[in-house]
């Protein structure tokens, strides 16, 4: 479920739960109208994918962390609730859940706490995290390739898969994607000339 896509279509397919204490099944799908904050693609980009049971029709699973949340109601906000139950523990939250503590009225970036600064080690290391979740970097299996994990991270991206087998790398901070690294990209360099 690292793949944006994957999540996304998690959200459109009914899923099948059984209720533990029977042999009653229910096909289920996301129970929300397009009015609530948390939509599909708002939770999607939160992290998100559909996981629900039967005691949690609504149920939500992050793919970095594993946390669940269910029970969403009309105003309830993807990206803060992640933030605040997960920003010591799951990337996905540091990188991008976080994002908006980090910005003004005007959507300047301000950093009023000094450890996001991205540049800072603690969201160097978040970044990192990213690339080696369950579906790692295919470019750290590369001996010698320029835009390791490591590389990466320190140029400021996260890995965001779209697809399955993608090597999207985003920067969260100016919005630039990036993908089809080669072996002698260097991405510290290659923020402003690759293609995206």
């Amino acid at each position: 479920m690292e793949a944006f896509e994957s999540r996304l279509q998690s959200f459109t397919k009914a899923r099948r739960v059984k209720q533990s204490t029977a042999k009653r099944t229910a096909s289920l799908k996301w129970p929300h109208p397009a009015h609530f904050v948390a939509t599909p693609d708002t939770l999607t980009e939160a992290g998100f994918f559909f996981n629900p049971s039967w005691d949690a029709r609504d149920n939500v699973e992050c793919f970095c962390c594993g946390k669940c949340l269910a029970g969403w109601e009309e105003n309830d906000d993807p990206f803060a609730l992640h933030w605040d139950r997960c920003r010591d523990t799951c990337p996905w939250a540091a990188v991008r859940c976080g994002l908006s503590d980090d910005v003004d009225r005007k959507g300047n970036f301000v950093f009023k706490d000094s450890s996001r600064q991205p540049e800072g080690k603690p969201m160097e290391k978040a970044r990192l995290a990213t690339f080696r979740l369950n579906n790692p970097w295919p470019h750290d299996r590369v001996k010698g390739h320029g835009a390791n994990s490591t590389k990466m991270a320190k140029a400021g991206f996260a890995f965001t898969p779209q697809i399955p087998g993608d090597d999207t790398g985003t920067c969260l901070y100016c919005r630039v994607s990036l993908n089809g690294w080669d072996e002698d990209d260097d991405p510290l360099a290659s923020q402003t000339s690759k293609k995206v």
